[in-house]
């Protein structure tokens, strides 16, 4: 009989050697609509253990995999729909109540995710649930108690049951402000009779919430604030004046909305101010229109080129962007340009902005964006430095490339398109290699179809030239700011030629070489303050300064530097004594931190090779020791187990070395890429292993030649034959035959 792709997956992965994640991950996305497919899901759920599975994340999971498949349904009307609400609910529900009843913190994940679906689905049974967990309460910090929350909102069939049964007590934790967010949708859209926070109990939470410093909380004010339109007297008025008051701008743009909401003119008057904000226009005017006032929004607000300033202010505060509004903005170009594909004029502006660096040790964050067919800004490509036709280029190219007109790919092999070389008519180049070639869509109606691009020297400078016909053009990589790609140069030349720019701008004049200069003293108090600071803060912030990517991690060298300078003391003892400072921070933090402030990318983790190297280099041999055990119960994964077993290798304490790095080898796919497997080699050799030692760098070798070999890119092979020449060093230092063993073994000298 004939089996769907699901089912095949679903009996491969419950077998007792199956993964069941792996193979529904492989079906990609596939929609279901028939009762079989939706009797498999619920078969193989009633056959689930109700324990958890250890070591398993959330994501590889059988749980997990089997209730995401709910979301895959293709609509309510297809007839898997009504199996699964029949008899895959009642089977997420028993598994949910053996797990909830275990109170094991490790399942909260899957259980979230569980009460996700059953929210979805609407069913009385499974609103009880999201009750039950709510009042316990299951994990009240995580994030997915607001998207569990919202789909309660609306015309969710059991909200009245959920609000009234959430209202008193009110949860704790962030899951309060997932349910007042949830209560504040339903009161806006207007369905909803009593806000479930209009209580001595909701106005007291209210209250904490708009009184809260914290910079970080202040999205839990502006939730507060969102629901005083709803919010009985007197406590909505004093609720509101404290908003009012609020230092964050957000929640005072919040606060006048709601008097506007109340049909106050004080708060409509607010905002028609806020409208010439450039920052907050773009959210001033959006809450004028939900207040059918739109005749209040200034005239200057809606100037064409205030409105593409406010754009990209909106962009930029975007979390996944700057996170907060610049402090600048200042248009440097506009012009109408006819952008391909249709090649309609159109309005664009490049606009530069300014965020100011608050900590003193960074610069000024500076850039320059586009609004216009699309709002964008590439973050890494220094466009304040170029000029604008530059910039342009860049950005048509990029969505041209998006839009599937244009195709670019790395040059595995030059010699395939060493051909185009000849369309260089120029001044002489020396050591030309094509790496990158561009296919241009005929939608685009350009001269010519491919465009090369080559590295190469002219005249004793290095740069590129673009094999365009007899558009190829040589472009000086001195004429390009600092840590240019080379992808970028053809993306400006392709995108000059799509835009129709002719004349040769002078790029020189739009690099930034000056830079603001900051004494050593000056930058030893800012991060000393940072310091003292992680020292007195609470966890979450604590978390932001000793964890991973900190600000404290990025200027550790800069702070070891500065003090170098200014006391004159060896850099290793500084290294070690801020070092020091650090382990002290990280053993007093928080608890509920702790893992993060040990973790592979925190202060610590970044650093540790600098100070076993310090460690070493003044013999301290002991230190070494001692921070690996220190590190040891945090670093329980590859990255981890290499960076001990080189700690202790370095010094000198091979019976510590080995078994981390053994473990790299055994867990790690790609182990003939590590360097520690040299050092492996070197302590079997050691020990007179001496078999052991050849046989695992000859693998290693091996391996390596046989990845360059089979990849595609050159930047890769380039990684791997560095990698294959630190091996084949190992090998003929510890190997006094080892040419020639290498030579019959059919390992190269040179892998490239």
């Amino acid at each position: 009989m004939f089996s769907s792709p699901l089912r095949r997956a679903i009996t491969r992965g419950m077998k007792p050697d199956g993964d069941l994640a792996d193979e529904l991950r492989k079906l990609g996305d596939y929609s279901i609509r028939s009762k079989k497919d939706a009797k498999a899901i619920c078969e193989a759920l009633s056959a689930l253990p109700t324990e958890r599975s250890s070591g398993k994340s959330l994501f590889s999971s059988p749980l997990y995999a089997l209730t995401s498949l709910f979301q895959d349904v293709d609509g309510c009307d297809v007839p898997a729909f009504e199996v699964l609400s029949r008899e895959g609910l009642p089977q997420l529900i028993r598994v949910f109540d053996e797990r909830f009843r275990t109170g094991n913190e490790d399942d909260a994940d899957n259980l979230l995710f569980v009460l996700k679906i059953l929210a979805m689905y609407g069913s009385r049974e499974g609103a009880e649930k999201v009750v039950e967990a709510a009042r316990r309460p299951l994990d009240p910090e995580a994030y997915m108690w607001h998207v569990i929350l919202a789909l309660v909102s609306g015309g969710h069939p059991q909200r009245d049951y959920v609000f009234r049964a959430l209202a008193d007590p009110l949860p704790s934790g962030f899951l309060a402000v997932a349910f007042l967010d949830s209560a504040n949708g339903a009161a806006i859209d207007g369905g909803l009779q009593e806000h479930p926070f209009d209580s001595q109990a909701g106005w007291n939470r209210l209250q904490s919430w708009l009184e809260d410093s914290d910079p970080d909380h202040a999205s839990y004010a502006h939730s507060a604030t969102a629901a005083l339109p709803f919010i009985s007297n007197p406590a909505r008025d004093q609720l509101l004046a404290l908003a009012m008051e609020h230092s964050d701008t957000g929640v005072q743009m919040e606060a006048a909305w709601a008097a506007g909401k109340l049909g106050r003119e004080g708060g409509m008057k607010v905002l028609a101010r806020f409208c010439l904000d450039v920052s907050h226009s773009d959210v001033a005017q959006r809450y004028l229109a939900e207040l059918n006032r739109e005749d209040l929004v200034p005239a200057e607000a809606k100037a064409p080129a205030f409105r593409a300033k406010a754009e990209f202010a909106r962009w930029l505060a975007h979390p996944n962007e700057l996170g907060r509004p610049p402090d600048e903005l200042e248009i440097v170009d506009h012009r109408q340009l006819a952008w391909p594909p249709e090649r309609q004029l159109q309005p664009f502006w490049l606009i530069r902005y300014r965020l100011r660096d608050r900590t003193g040790l960074e610069e000024d964050d500076v850039d320059c964006g586009l609004v216009g067919s699309t709002t964008w800004c590439f973050f890494s490509y220094k466009m304040h430095q170029r000029p604008p036709e530059d910039a342009y280029a860049i950005h048509c190219y990029w969505e041209m490339e998006h839009a599937d007109l244009i195709d670019e790919n790395e040059v595995t092999d030059a010699s395939e398109y060493a051909g185009l070389l000849g369309q260089w008519q120029g001044a002489p180049i020396e050591s030309p290699t094509i790496t990158r070639v561009a296919e241009l869509s005929p939608k685009l109606q350009t001269a010519g179809r491919f465009v090369a691009l080559a590295s190469a020297r002219q005249d004793g400078q290095d740069g590129w030239v673009v094999l365009d016909g007899p558009r190829s053009t040589w472009y000086l990589k001195s004429e390009q700011p600092d840590e240019t790609h080379e992808s970028v140069v053809l993306r400006i030349h392709v995108g000059r030629q799509l835009l129709g720019f002719q004349d040769p701008p002078d790029r020189k004049k739009h690099l930034v070489t000056d830079r603001p200069y900051r004494s050593p003293q000056d930058y030893i108090a800012a991060y000393e303050k940072l310091l003292s600071e992680a020292s007195e803060s609470a966890a979450e912030r604590q978390k932001e300064l000793l964890g991973s990517w900190s600000l404290l991690a990025r200027h550790f060298d800069g702070y070891v530097d500065a003090l170098v300078e200014v006391d004159g003391d060896n850099k290793s003892d500084t290294v070690i004594r801020v070092y020091g400072r650090f382990l002290e921070l990280a053993a007093t933090a928080d608890r509920s931190i702790r893992d993060e402030a040990y973790g592979s990318h925190s202060v610590l983790g970044e650093n540790f090779d600098k100070y076993v190297d310090a460690l070493v280099s003044r013999e301290r041999f002991a230190d070494v020791v001692e921070s690996i055990e220190t590190f040891a119960p945090h670093w329980d994964h590859n990255l981890g187990y290499g960076r001990l077993g080189s700690a202790a290798f370095k010094a000198g304490n091979r019976k510590i070395a080995e078994p981390f790095l053994l473990k790299v080898r055994e867990g790690r796919e790609s182990y003939h890429r590590s360097e520690e497997m040299s050092m492996l080699a070197e302590i079997w050799h050691e020990r007179g292993d001496v078999e052991k030692a050849r046989e695992l760098l000859a693998d290693c070798l091996r391996k390596l030649v046989l990845a360059i070999k089979e990849s595609k890119y050159n930047s890769d092979r380039k990684m791997f034959a560095e990698e294959f020449r630190h091996h084949r060093l190992t090998y003929l230092r510890l190997f006094p035959q080892g040419e020639k063993e290498l030579a019959e073994l059919g390992i190269p000298t040179e892998p490239l």
